[in-house]
């Protein structure tokens, strides 16, 4: 009888989410990509008041595409495997916060839903990643602490009706996103352009670049400290980070890559960072104006193009599947840049309502070819041991310097 009892029971909660792990990145991936696909049609809908009416406020849609958006992408990168049950609080507190900031923005449950995704991502993430023993690896820590205590003090700007202070943290905090997106778009190029040097039968001597990587973590760094007093010597030294990622980007010898779409499409995202940290610090010499041009090189031409990139990649690879071998990933890239260079070229143009849809377009566009690789791959049916997977997940998220890319043919 009591038998009878325990199997009802483990019937009735079978479909409930357990200890059993799951794989962070498809989910997160997955709703990130959803958010994306509608996001930016319902800004230009909420243009014509026919949206969210907090979408046609700028600062409005900089926060949902840097605090609601990116922190999805870092979230399904970052985890790695963990319970599922676990998963499901982090995912519907992100959910519950991207609802409560569009329907009542700077509302206490946009507040509280907010804060208590990005306390439970430092909870589960920061500890692990201080863990590492290079300084530069644990430099993520206080810029990824920096990002969450950013996404609660932007709400409490506005709550309290401290605008030019909201719009000053979302404002600045494009250079976090650029100083994180140096940092693992650089982590993952690496290695893959290494091992396909190798399998050329060539040597690729300039791989991580620790010099190159250190100059950027402090050069962003004080340039983001020094915004506030000293504008003009924070855009130089914007120009100067911008400078040394094309630098580090030619090192990488990509040119002898070409027959890798997948790693070309990446170097793309990357010299959008590039270029876009030279306009952002051209704006702050030249006393900000065109400055949404310049954000929009960021977040559109490298924010968009690497994390699609991302996306497909680390599904594919995931799943033991090769990313060069997936024609989506040209189509997806070529989508993201016509997105980007369309965006800028709306600030300048009579035509800008027609170059804001087709920025958008494209933007969607880009992220539905992305959804379409990643709910078609089938998932790998094992997962690693609890016991391995965290060392595990932090040394594939920042690597050191492996002669080969292991994951691609």
């Amino acid at each position: 009888m009591k038998m009878n009892m325990a199997q009802s029971s483990n019937g009735s909660f079978r479909y409930l989410p357990g200890e059993t792990k799951v794989y962070a990145h498809r989910w997160f991936f997955t709703a990130a990509c959803i958010y994306a696909i509608f996001i930016i049609p319902l800004t230009q809908l909420a243009r014509y008041g026919f949206g969210p009416v907090i979408l046609s406020v700028p600062t409005g849609h900089a926060f949902e595409m840097l605090f609601g958006f990116a922190p999805a992408l870092i979230a399904g990168y970052l985890l790695g495997p963990m319970p599922a049950r676990r998963l499901i609080w982090f995912l519907c507190f992100w959910l519950l916060a991207r609802i409560a900031g569009l329907a009542v923005p700077f509302s206490w449950p946009a507040l509280v839903f907010n804060a208590l995704f990005v306390m439970l991502f430092a909870r589960q993430l920061l500890p692990r990643l201080w863990a590492a023993k290079k300084w530069r690896n644990r430099s993520l820590v206080p810029l990824l602490g920096l990002i969450c205590a950013v996404t609660v003090a932007a709400i409490l700007a506005g709550r309290l009706d401290e605008y030019p202070l909201h719009r000053y943290l979302i404002d600045e905090s494009v250079q976090l996103f650029a100083l994180l997106m140096l940092f693992i778009g650089g982590r993952m190029l690496a290695p893959a352009a290494a091992g396909e040097f190798y399998r050329q039968g060539m040597e690729l001597e300039a791989r991580v670049q620790p010099n190159i990587e250190a100059s950027l973590i402090i050069t962003i760094t004080v340039a983001y400290l020094l915004t506030p007093v000293a504008a003009p010597l924070s855009g130089m030294l914007l120009i100067l980070c911008g400078i040394l990622a094309g630098i580090r980007l030619f090192r990488w010898r990509l040119w002898h890559c070409l027959a890798r779409p997948d790693l070309i499409c990446l170097a793309l995202g990357y010299g959008w960072l590039a270029l876009g940290l030279i306009l952002l610090g051209i704006t702050k010499l030249d006393g900000g104006s065109h400055f949404s041009t310049a954000v929009h090189a960021i977040t559109v031409g490298a924010l968009g193009t690497l994390a699609t990139n991302v996306i497909v990649r680390v599904t594919l690879l995931h799943v033991k599947q090769y990313p060069s071998r997936i024609p989506q990933i040209v189509i997806m890239t070529g989508c993201m840049s016509i997105a980007a260079v369309a965006r800028m070229a709306a600030d300048f143009s009579d035509h800008r309502e027609m170059l804001l849809i087709m920025a958008a377009s494209g933007w969607s566009i880009a992220f539905l070819f992305a959804l379409h690789v990643l709910l078609t791959s089938r998932p790998v049916p094992r997962v690693k041991p609890a016991g391995s997977s965290s060392s595990d997940n932090i040394n594939k998220t920042i690597p050191t310097e492996p002669p080969t890319d292991s994951h691609t043919p």
